[in-house]
């Protein structure tokens, strides 16, 4: 079985998702994208158009036998022959150029240059990035302030005023300049640290006063919700929630992969039983042209036109079939180049791939309770909804503590330092002798509570919605499995029948072609016999081949039910590392 080979050849999918730093990407150029196509096709063959028939093609020959059938001249017995040997099933596949591939090979082609799984990539690359923004939350922000403000009041809106007439209105021009970090912190809370320089200059001047003065002050306030919106996992929810969905994109990812890999699959083995039909159909025309031969031989003994009609009616008919036949190898081959999309074979090229396929058949037995268990432990589609169910939980862990009111504690520390300049109020803050400290509370509860307790109802049921989902998926999955399980025990036995069955054809026809050569006459009843049997055999070679190409379908579509077909064609998906996603 192909498999045996298969193990020989590893293929590794490096999936790059991001980049450790911004750059600019290339420009968009649909013209460079679309030469590789344009200049393949260039060099494909013309198109190969027969004449059609205007009229009935003579065959040249009486409807009752002759007495005489040596009286033939050569002339018209090769007019006779001329229809059975004009050129109607288009070119041979021998005049067009074909390599044969592996199927590994086309599974490791597949893997690394799949555009549509590219395409998948890039929605995974754009989930990561989303685990980063949800990060950046978290990341400390440098912030400053500079204003100029001038106020006729009765003090100055900041800073000391050594004040001596509290009745008098006065004009404070005041320049405020602030920097500061504040940072967000995991436990919900908020950490601010700023230093503030104020210049402040009273008018009208007094000559006993300290005026113009400058007051420095440094200050360490945290916020610290105690309720609502308290502790690491309510605050990191956004996190989780955005690896939760870039988890669900690579298994996205995988499944895009998966799919292509089925479909090559599904057309390595159509690919094989289109080229074996082909050769049934050329097999046929040409029995189909040897029984014509030999009724020419007999005309004028038991032959007539009526024979010869029905000879060259099957002649036609088989050439027809065996156009159709053609095409269809061209068409799977040009699928098979879509979903590789590799740069040695383009889909115009005039390439043809045609397969390589084992030599005998070997029977793989499965066991059916092993199989669903594999099957439910690896099954994409299980790992998406378990990770829909936890995102589900989250949520509504976050909607629950929202029920809660709000309660913070606000706590500031400072140090000012008064002084005609800024150097003197540096110094008079480092004796810390204006430290000041404080400590609030703020409370917030919305009377009734309707919004918060309709989230969290909606986040009960929508975790309720996806356990209820998954326990779906565990059935669907097992009856995935069990239809795939029966598929390859019906298909292997269903090869047994049909070949059997080939067998009956081939011995019916040769005892046809026994009894004609012992002298039984060619009347139109037993040259129909003849024809038949020849439709009959050639179609149990085709459904021999059907049913052997189905076979390595159903392995394929076994381990695709169970999950592990990317391990079943040694395809292994690597991520390259992202810096800074961690953190």
């Amino acid at each position: 079985m192909h498999k045996g080979v298969r193990l020989a050849a590893i293929s590794a999918l490096s999936v790059s998702l991001a980049g450790c730093y911004l750059r600019d990407p290339v420009p968009f150029d649909p013209r460079s994208l679309q030469r590789s196509e344009t200049t393949a096709a260039a060099d494909a063959r013309q198109q190969y158009f027969t004449a059609l028939p205007t009229g009935l093609e003579s065959i040249d020959a009486t409807s009752q036998p002759t007495s005489n059938p040596t009286s033939m001249s050569a002339g018209r017995r090769r007019r006779m022959l001329a229809p059975t040997t004009r050129a109607t099933t288009g070119p041979s596949m021998g005049d067009v150029p074909t390599i044969r591939v592996p199927l590994q090979e086309l599974i490791h082609r597949t893997a690394m240059n799949s555009l549509e799984t590219r395409v998948a990539g890039y929605d995974a690359a754009v989930s990561k990035t989303r685990i980063l923004e949800a990060q950046a939350h978290y990341d400390p922000v440098f912030f400053s302030k500079t204003t100029y403000t001038d106020q006729k009041v009765l003090s100055p809106s900041s800073g000391i005023l050594p004040g001596v007439n509290p009745f008098q209105p006065e004009i404070f021009r005041t320049i405020d300049a602030q920097v500061g970090v504040r940072q967000n912190l995991p436990s919900g809370g908020q950490a601010e640290i700023h230093y503030d320089v104020q210049r402040i200059q009273r008018v009208p001047i007094q000559a006993s006063e300290l005026n113009p003065y400058t007051v420095n002050d440094l200050a360490l306030q945290i916020t610290q919700p105690l309720l609502r919106e308290f502790g690491y996992e309510v605050n990191w929810a956004r996190i989780t929630l955005a690896r939760n969905d870039y988890k669900v994109s690579i298994l996205d990812l995988r499944k895009t992969l998966e799919e292509n890999l089925a479909e090559i699959e599904r057309d390595y083995w159509q690919l094989v039983e289109a080229e074996q039909e082909e050769k049934i159909q050329e097999d046929l025309l040409t029995l189909s042209r040897d029984t014509y031969r030999i009724l020419v031989e007999r005309i004028g003994v038991d032959v007539s036109r009526v024979q010869l009609r029905q000879a060259k009616t099957t002649i036609d008919s088989r050439a027809a079939v065996l156009v159709r036949a053609k095409a269809r190898i061209l068409d799977i081959s040009d699928n098979i180049k879509r979903r590789m999309n590799d740069p040695e074979f383009p889909v115009s090229s005039e390439v043809v791939i045609l397969p390589e396929v084992p030599s005998e058949e070997i029977p793989v037995h499965f066991d059916l309770q092993d199989q669903v268990a594999t099957a439910l432990a690896n099954r994409f589609e299980l790992g998406q909804q378990a990770i829909r169910e936890e995102s589900a939980s989250v949520a509504m862990m976050v909607a629950k503590n929202n029920l809660l009111p709000k309660l913070e504690v606000i706590g500031t520390l400072d140090v000012q330092g008064p002084g005609k300049d800024f150097s003197h109020s540096f110094q008079n803050q480092g004796r810390s002798d204006f430290l000041g400290a404080s400590i609030g509370f703020s409370f917030e509860w919305p009377l009734g509570n309707r919004e918060a307790r309709a989230i969290y109802r909606r986040g009960v049921l929508q975790r309720l919605q996806a356990m209820t989902q998954y326990a779906f998926l565990v059935a669907q999955v097992t009856e995935d499995v069990k239809t795939a399980w029966r598929e390859v025990e019906t298909t292997w036995n269903e090869i047994g029948a049909r070949r059997e069955a080939r067998f009956d054809a081939a011995d019916a026809l040769k005892a046809l072609e026994d009894r004609r050569e012992e002298g039984a006459p060619l009347d139109p009843t037993n040259v129909q016999l003849i024809l038949d049997a020849q439709e009959r055999l050639g179609d149990a070679q085709r459904e021999e081949a059907l049913a052997v190409a189905s076979y390595y379908v159903a392995i394929a579509r076994l381990e695709r039910a169970k999950g592990t077909l990317l391990r079943y064609d040694n395809v292994v998906m690597e991520e390259e590392p992202f810096m800074g996603m961690d953190r």
